[in-house]
Protein backbone atom coordinates (compact mmCIF):
# COMPACT_ATOMS: atom_id res chain seq x y z
CA UNK A 1 0.00 0.00 0.00
CA UNK A 2 2.93 2.61 0.52
CA UNK A 3 4.60 1.74 -3.10
CA UNK A 4 0.56 2.16 -4.43
CA UNK A 5 0.66 5.37 -2.59
CA UNK A 6 3.96 6.68 -3.44
CA UNK A 7 3.41 5.49 -7.46
CA UNK A 8 0.61 7.48 -7.50
CA UNK A 9 2.02 10.52 -5.90
CA UNK A 10 4.95 10.79 -7.86
CA UNK A 11 2.48 10.40 -10.77
CA UNK A 12 0.21 13.09 -9.90
CA UNK A 13 3.44 15.47 -9.05
CA UNK A 14 5.07 14.90 -12.67
CA UNK A 15 1.46 15.51 -13.91
CA UNK A 16 1.05 18.68 -11.77
CA UNK A 17 4.84 20.11 -12.25
CA UNK A 18 7.26 18.18 -14.71
CA UNK A 19 4.59 17.68 -18.01
CA UNK A 20 6.35 19.50 -20.69
CA UNK A 21 4.83 18.04 -23.57
CA UNK A 22 7.59 15.17 -23.70
CA UNK A 23 6.18 11.33 -24.89
CA UNK A 24 8.35 10.01 -22.04
CA UNK A 25 6.98 12.16 -19.50
CA UNK A 26 3.21 10.77 -20.51
CA UNK A 27 4.57 7.11 -21.00
CA UNK A 28 6.36 7.74 -17.35
CA UNK A 29 2.93 8.91 -15.83
CA UNK A 30 1.22 5.74 -17.45
CA UNK A 31 3.60 3.24 -16.10
CA UNK A 32 3.30 4.45 -12.73
CA UNK A 33 -0.55 4.41 -12.80
CA UNK A 34 0.05 0.65 -14.13
CA UNK A 35 2.31 -0.53 -11.37
CA UNK A 36 -0.40 1.32 -8.73
CA UNK A 37 -3.36 -0.75 -10.01
CA UNK A 38 -1.05 -4.18 -10.50
CA UNK A 39 0.29 -3.71 -6.79
CA UNK A 40 -3.60 -2.85 -5.67
CA UNK A 41 -4.74 -6.25 -7.07
CA UNK A 42 -1.77 -8.37 -5.78
CA UNK A 43 -2.37 -6.71 -2.54
CA UNK A 44 -6.23 -8.01 -2.76
CA UNK A 45 -5.32 -11.68 -3.84
CA UNK A 46 -2.47 -12.28 -1.42
CA UNK A 47 -5.33 -10.92 1.50
CA UNK A 48 -8.10 -13.35 -0.24
CA UNK A 49 -5.82 -16.60 0.14
CA UNK A 50 -3.25 -15.72 2.95
CA UNK A 51 -5.01 -14.95 5.77
CA UNK A 52 -2.04 -14.72 8.13
CA UNK A 53 -1.15 -10.91 7.92
CA UNK A 54 2.42 -11.95 8.76
CA UNK A 55 2.90 -14.37 5.63
CA UNK A 56 1.28 -11.29 3.40
CA UNK A 57 3.80 -9.02 4.58
CA UNK A 58 6.80 -11.59 4.20
CA UNK A 59 5.66 -12.30 0.87
CA UNK A 60 5.07 -8.73 -0.42
CA UNK A 61 8.49 -8.00 1.33
CA UNK A 62 10.17 -10.22 -0.75
CA UNK A 63 8.07 -9.77 -4.17
CA UNK A 64 8.69 -5.60 -3.39
CA UNK A 65 12.83 -6.49 -2.43
CA UNK A 66 13.21 -8.69 -6.08
CA UNK A 67 11.36 -5.82 -7.78
CA UNK A 68 13.59 -3.22 -6.77
CA UNK A 69 16.57 -5.20 -7.05
CA UNK A 70 15.77 -6.38 -11.10
CA UNK A 71 14.78 -2.49 -11.42
CA UNK A 72 18.04 -1.25 -9.94
CA UNK A 73 20.34 -3.80 -12.03
CA UNK A 74 18.36 -2.46 -14.99
CA UNK A 75 19.56 0.82 -14.56
CA UNK A 76 23.08 0.21 -13.75
CA UNK A 77 24.54 3.68 -14.67
CA UNK A 78 27.86 4.10 -16.55
CA UNK A 79 28.96 7.77 -15.41
CA UNK A 80 31.40 9.78 -17.82
CA UNK A 81 32.93 12.88 -15.74
CA UNK A 82 34.07 15.91 -17.83
CA UNK A 83 37.06 17.45 -17.12
CA UNK A 84 36.48 21.39 -15.90
CA UNK A 85 35.71 23.98 -18.67
CA UNK A 86 35.16 20.87 -21.34
CA UNK A 87 34.48 21.90 -24.25
CA UNK A 88 34.25 19.24 -26.58
CA UNK A 89 30.93 18.23 -28.77
CA UNK A 90 31.28 14.91 -28.74
CA UNK A 91 32.51 12.01 -26.19
CA UNK A 92 33.74 8.72 -27.49
CA UNK A 93 34.26 5.29 -26.61
CA UNK A 94 36.42 3.78 -29.35
CA UNK A 95 37.03 0.08 -28.60
CA UNK A 96 39.04 -2.87 -29.64
CA UNK A 97 42.72 -0.89 -29.23
CA UNK A 98 45.60 -2.92 -28.58
CA UNK A 99 47.56 -1.82 -25.19
CA UNK A 100 44.77 0.52 -23.74
CA UNK A 101 42.80 -0.13 -20.28
CA UNK A 102 39.92 -1.86 -20.15
CA UNK A 103 36.75 -0.04 -19.20
CA UNK A 104 36.69 -2.81 -15.35
CA UNK A 105 32.80 -3.41 -16.42
CA UNK A 106 30.55 -6.69 -15.60
CA UNK A 107 27.58 -8.20 -14.58
CA UNK A 108 28.39 -7.86 -11.20
CA UNK A 109 29.11 -3.92 -11.89
CA UNK A 110 26.52 -2.24 -10.19
CA UNK A 111 28.24 1.39 -11.50
CA UNK A 112 30.87 2.51 -12.98
CA UNK A 113 32.92 6.00 -13.46
CA UNK A 114 34.87 7.21 -16.09
CA UNK A 115 37.24 10.38 -16.35
CA UNK A 116 36.63 11.83 -19.85
CA UNK A 117 39.87 13.48 -21.18
CA UNK A 118 40.41 16.69 -22.49
CA UNK A 119 39.45 15.92 -26.30
CA UNK A 120 36.91 13.85 -25.32
CA UNK A 121 37.91 10.48 -26.66
CA UNK A 122 38.32 7.45 -24.77
CA UNK A 123 40.80 4.35 -26.02
CA UNK A 124 39.79 1.33 -24.54
CA UNK A 125 40.72 -2.44 -25.30
CA UNK A 126 37.48 -3.74 -24.22
CA UNK A 127 34.82 -4.98 -26.35
CA UNK A 128 31.78 -2.87 -27.59
CA UNK A 129 29.41 -5.19 -25.32
CA UNK A 130 31.37 -4.16 -22.26
CA UNK A 131 28.88 -1.58 -21.12
CA UNK A 132 25.97 -0.73 -18.33
CA UNK A 133 22.34 -0.33 -19.28
CA UNK A 134 21.85 3.75 -18.39
CA UNK A 135 24.75 6.33 -19.40
CA UNK A 136 24.89 9.78 -17.66
CA UNK A 137 27.22 12.62 -17.93
CA UNK A 138 28.49 14.58 -15.15
CA UNK A 139 30.11 18.26 -14.81
CA UNK A 140 33.06 19.05 -13.21
CA UNK A 141 30.86 20.82 -10.32
CA UNK A 142 28.85 18.10 -10.42
CA UNK A 143 25.74 18.54 -12.48
CA UNK A 144 24.06 15.96 -14.47
CA UNK A 145 23.29 16.49 -18.12
CA UNK A 146 19.50 15.79 -18.76
CA UNK A 147 18.35 15.93 -15.13
CA UNK A 148 15.25 18.23 -14.30
CA UNK A 149 17.30 21.33 -13.07
CA UNK A 150 20.01 21.37 -16.05
CA UNK A 151 19.89 23.22 -19.48
CA UNK A 152 23.14 20.61 -20.03
CA UNK A 153 21.67 17.88 -22.59
CA UNK A 154 22.98 15.19 -24.32
CA UNK A 155 22.01 12.58 -26.87
CA UNK A 156 23.34 9.61 -27.85
CA UNK A 157 24.47 8.64 -31.84
CA UNK A 158 24.49 5.37 -33.75
CA UNK A 159 26.89 3.11 -32.88
CA UNK A 160 29.45 2.82 -35.62
CA UNK A 161 32.87 1.49 -36.76
CA UNK A 162 35.79 2.34 -39.38
CA UNK A 163 38.82 0.57 -40.44
CA UNK A 164 42.54 1.78 -40.09
CA UNK A 165 45.52 0.41 -40.83
CA UNK A 166 44.08 -3.00 -41.79
CA UNK A 167 42.24 -2.90 -38.21
CA UNK A 168 38.36 -2.49 -37.34
CA UNK A 169 37.27 -0.34 -34.50
CA UNK A 170 34.04 -0.30 -32.95
CA UNK A 171 33.03 3.39 -31.03
CA UNK A 172 29.95 4.62 -29.39
CA UNK A 173 29.64 8.35 -29.53
CA UNK A 174 27.43 10.95 -27.44
CA UNK A 175 26.84 14.77 -28.22
CA UNK A 176 26.88 17.17 -25.56
CA UNK A 177 24.74 20.62 -25.83
CA UNK A 178 22.38 23.27 -23.53
CA UNK A 179 18.76 24.26 -24.43
CA UNK A 180 15.89 21.50 -25.16
CA UNK A 181 16.49 20.90 -28.62
CA UNK A 182 19.56 19.43 -30.33
CA UNK A 183 19.68 17.94 -33.73
CA UNK A 184 23.18 16.20 -34.78
CA UNK A 185 23.65 16.24 -38.72
CA UNK A 186 25.29 13.77 -40.77
CA UNK A 187 28.17 15.99 -42.36
CA UNK A 188 29.23 17.19 -39.18
CA UNK A 189 29.74 13.51 -37.43
CA UNK A 190 31.47 12.13 -40.58
CA UNK A 191 34.20 14.88 -40.27
CA UNK A 192 34.20 13.83 -36.65
CA UNK A 193 35.16 10.13 -37.92
CA UNK A 194 38.23 11.63 -39.29
CA UNK A 195 39.15 13.31 -35.68
CA UNK A 196 38.65 9.97 -34.10
CA UNK A 197 41.16 8.31 -36.98
CA UNK A 198 43.87 10.88 -36.60
CA UNK A 199 43.55 10.20 -32.53
CA UNK A 200 44.59 6.04 -33.31
CA UNK A 201 47.30 7.30 -35.86
CA UNK A 202 48.87 9.66 -32.88
CA UNK A 203 48.39 6.66 -30.84
CA UNK A 204 50.32 4.46 -33.54
CA UNK A 205 53.17 6.77 -33.88
CA UNK A 206 54.11 6.86 -30.31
Amino acid sequence: MILIILSVSWAIYILMTEMGGQQWEFLLVLALFGVSILLLISDLILKRYVKQWKKVLIIEFIVVFIFFGFYQYQNRPLIFQLPENFSQEYVTVIYNVDSEKKLGINKFTLSKKIQVPENGIILTSSDISENLPRTEFESANGEFYNSNNSQKIFIKLSNSKFEQNGLQYDFRTWRLGEGGLMISMKKDFEEYKTELKTTLEKKASR
